[in-house]
């Protein structure tokens, strides 16, 4: 799932809507065949569906989830290894678009200059705590993921990323098996 092509679809799809394989081909420098190709394998594992019916070849897709999350700590094996290396990209596309906001912040007017953020938050927490933070950051924006005939005039596409974890280093038995 870690494909490079995928993960630019998926970056393409969110950024910019709905659109055919021949049209994400032309974005990426690749053949409508292989973007397809990878479009289906997206379709398969639910990250991408069609927008709407199409006619013949000329099929547009759209992002399915709105948003990600892989539980990567709940698999095992090459499941795993697929779920991190996928997280890996996605997180490495992630830093590009920050990088990109930043390079052309100025650009925008005024209004939404002052509306992009950054912000780190550090304290304590049990585990249980960080768990319900993470649930509480999905509830909040859950009302925010809406189909393209429900967004406000002057919406524009926005990403709001979050991480949360612990930033000390493991402790105890466990953590120094998995460290030989």
């Amino acid at each position: 799932m870690a494909h490079p092509v995928r993960l630019q679809v998926l970056e393409i799809l969110r950024e910019n809507g709905p659109l055919t394989a021949t049209e994400l081909g032309e974005r990426i420098g690749e053949s409508p065949a292989n973007t397809s190709f990878h479009l289906r394998t997206l379709a398969k594992y639910g990250f991408v569906v069609e927008a709407e019916r199409g006619k013949g070849r000329s099929r547009p897709w759209r992002d399915a989830t709105g948003g990600l999350m892989i539980p990567d700590a709940e698999l095992e094996g090459e499941a795993r290894r697929a779920a991190v290396a996928m997280v890996q990209g996605m997180r490495m596309m992630l830093v590009r678009q920050i990088e990109r906001w930043v390079a052309v912040r100025s650009g925008y007017p005024k209004k939404w200059q002052a509306t992009g953020f950054e912000m780190e938050f550090r304290t304590r927490m049990t585990a249980e705590e960080l768990k319900k933070v993470g649930e509480q950051i999905q509830d909040l924006l859950e009302p925010y993921k809406r189909p393209a005939s429900e967004v406000p005039k002057g919406a524009k596409g926005v990403t709001v990323a979050a991480w949360g974890f612990p930033t000390e280093p493991p402790t105890g038995e466990s953590s120094r098996r998995s460290t030989r």
